[in-house]
């Protein structure tokens, strides 16, 4: 999978010595440059989503690998105070679909993920 950088989006984070997505990263593989965030190698990216999730402007997305989606669709992240929203993009960027997450970080209120306004139960520690 390819980690894609909106730069109308990214500001590079100022203020901070490294950016979110620096700072997250296993790999050391982002650096900022004119203010942007840039991946130094793609090919070497563990596909963690570490920094997609860490993104506080949603600038990161992660690109669908051919043999998963034709049409280049891409994934996006937004980490909220008890779940991930992650949102499945077309190559235009509208919103196919919504996934809320809960996230292991915080508190379960009850043992259900919404897909789509659909529940699922099960374990999910």
């Amino acid at each position: 999978m390819t980690v894609r950088i909106d730069y109308k989006l990214c500001n590079g984070c100022p203020k901070r010595a490294e950016g979110f997505c620096e700072e997250i990263c296993p790999g050391d593989l982002f650096y900022r440059e004119n203010e942007k965030a840039y991946l130094r190698e793609p090919a070497d990216c563990w596909d963690c989503f570490s920094c997609v999730k860490a993104c506080p402007r949603s600038a990161l997305s992660v690109e669908l690998p051919f043999q998963i989606s034709e049409t280049r669709h891409r994934l996006t992240a937004r980490v909220k105070k008890n779940h991930i929203v992650w949102r499945l993009l077309d190559r235009n960027g509208r919103t196919l679909a919504t996934y809320n997450i809960p996230n292991r970080n915080g508190p379960l209120s009850s043992d259900t993920i919404s897909f789509k306004n659909r529940k699922l139960k099960g374990s999910y520690e």
